[in-house]
């Protein structure tokens, strides 16, 4: 299997709105985010913890995302979940917007 590098500069773009995607369906924990995309991408993508916490800590500075913690049930360390706000929703439906137009003009253009 080869796996795609991928500039940075593209690479964060990509995976903040992957999270946002995600986070949108379901509030998941920082782990679980990174395995999602992972497991999606098929190996292709993975998002290290210095890459995917960053990109956490500022969705919920600018409010498009918040938190909570919960401890699992049973034993184990409590679990970092977070979770699109509705300000966070309508960020994401223009990003997504923003995204079409970008993904059908690089379509074109790399025909």
């Amino acid at each position: 299997m080869i796996t795609i590098e991928i500039r940075k500069e593209l690479k964060s773009g990509v995976i903040e709105l992957a999270i946002l995607a995600l986070l949108v369906r379901r509030e998941m924990y920082g782990y679980e985010l990174s395995q999602k995309i992972l497991d999606l991408s098929s190996g292709q993508i993975e998002v290290k913890e210095g890459t995917l916490y960053p990109i956490l800590y500022r969705l919920e500075e600018r409010g498009i995302i918040t938190s909570r913690w919960q401890a699992p049930l049973g034993r184990g360390k409590p679990r970092k979940y977070y979770y699109v706000t509705g300000k966070g929703r309508q960020y994401f439906a223009g990003y997504r917007k923003e995204w079409n137009v970008v993904v059908e003009f690089m379509c074109k253009i790399l025909e």
